[in-house]
């Protein structure tokens, strides 16, 4: 199926009730409770990313509960080898409001960590070089950009930095963060699922990555409050490996840095269009928030008596019912607690949530 060709119709399913089934109703799972989706009218957002080229909220086109968003796709060169990648965040205003990326500025406390990876950009319009790519224990999405001057070009990093310790080349560290994740590395790229039923399923693109050279599409999915995020990479193997998103370790340490945005998905309760099944999970804040990152510090709740699950909506429920121990909270994922993980998820597009008690 072709994104730019697909059958954009947003309207959601009704039943007989009335109550909105979040199009998981093909799927065979059905919501319970009284959570129910907001009107069609509602179903585009706003979009944040300038380099947003389509996306739908929620579409009947295939069973799982969630959209799309396609991006424009950008190259750049690791050892010789060509990676693709898609840009969202920067921690710097200025280069936010030029390339029409969402500011973050909790990514400034990450700089000058030695946990981030290398952007070289060539004033001369060679093609871009990257330090570390997905295979490395070093690869993060999060760069630093640096500028290099003049005529020179290089398709690697080593080659860079030897050409600097010869005297030969300055490289200018300009001290600007971007999260620019990857799509497509040597050796690899970002799944397709062909069935389209899961939140994770087979992975997170829509259609193959070469279908369209420049551009790529994927699952776009709800969060509260107001944002609709992408998942592209994850600092611990087993998560990133059942997500199907390349392993970035040294996001982690971000967490040290407070350069991270705490993310809650739900193990049980109301059925929905969440990560496991359930409702769709809660950031800290909505994107676009002073304090919101796209790295997310990864926890899970789960109510320890289910039949008085309803729909939460906010950070503050969510901290006063897990205060209370209505609600039992798991660094990570039950399975990998106490032991916790960062997941890349930018936000490219905001609006109403769908998903109303």
């Amino acid at each position: 199926m072709n994104i730019m060709e697909m059958n954009r119709r947003s309207v959601l399913r009704v039943g007989a009730s009335g109550v909105g089934l979040l199009a998981l109703g093909a799927a065979g799972c059905r919501p319970t409770g009284q959570m129910q989706v907001a009107e069609a009218r509602s179903a585009m957002g706003t979009v944040i990313v300038d380099d947003v080229i389509d996306h739908v909220l929620t579409t009947d086109s295939w069973p799982g509960a969630f959209g799309f968003v396609t991006f424009r796709t950008h190259d750049a060169l690791h050892n010789g080898n060509p990676v693709r990648y898609i840009r969202t965040d920067t921690s710097d205003s200025g280069f936010a409001e030029r390339e029409g990326l969402v500011h973050v500025p909790l990514l400034n406390s990450a700089r000058g960590r030695g946990i981030n990876n290398d952007f070289f950009v060539f004033d001369n319009g060679s093609p871009s070089v990257i330090r570390y790519a997905p295979g490395s224990e070093r690869f993060t999405p999060l760069f630093e950009i640096k500028r290099i001057s003049g005529q020179a070009a290089f398709d690697s990093a080593d080659a860079i930095d030897r050409a600097r310790d010869n005297g030969q080349i300055e490289v200018e560290d300009t001290g600007i963060l971007v999260n620019y994740p990857l799509v497509q590395w040597p050796g690899g790229a970002l799944t397709v699922d062909a069935a389209k039923e899961d939140y994770l399923g087979g992975g997170q693109l829509i259609e193959d990555i070469n279908t369209n050279r420049d551009r790529v599409a994927l699952k776009l999915h709800e969060a509260f409050p107001g944002s609709y995020y992408i998942l592209t990479d994850a600092s611990l193997a087993g998560p990133a490996g059942n997500m199907n998103v390349p392993v970035s370790p040294s996001t982690w340490q971000l967490n040290d840095y407070r350069a991270t945005d705490r993310i809650w998905v739900f193990a049980n309760g109301i059925e929905g269009s969440g990560a496991m099944g359930f409702q769709p999970g809660i950031f800290g804040n909505q994107a676009g928030h002073p304090a919101w990152s796209p790295f997310w510090d990864h926890y899970t709740l789960e109510w320890r008596d289910e039949s008085e699950a309803r729909l939460l909506t906010s950070a503050e429920e969510a901290r006063e019912l897990r205060d209370a121990d209505v609600l039992r909270e798991y660094n990570g994922v039950p399975p990998t607690h106490p032991q916790g993980f960062v997941v890349n998820c930018p936000v490219p597009v905001i609006g109403e949530n769908m998903t109303s008690a």
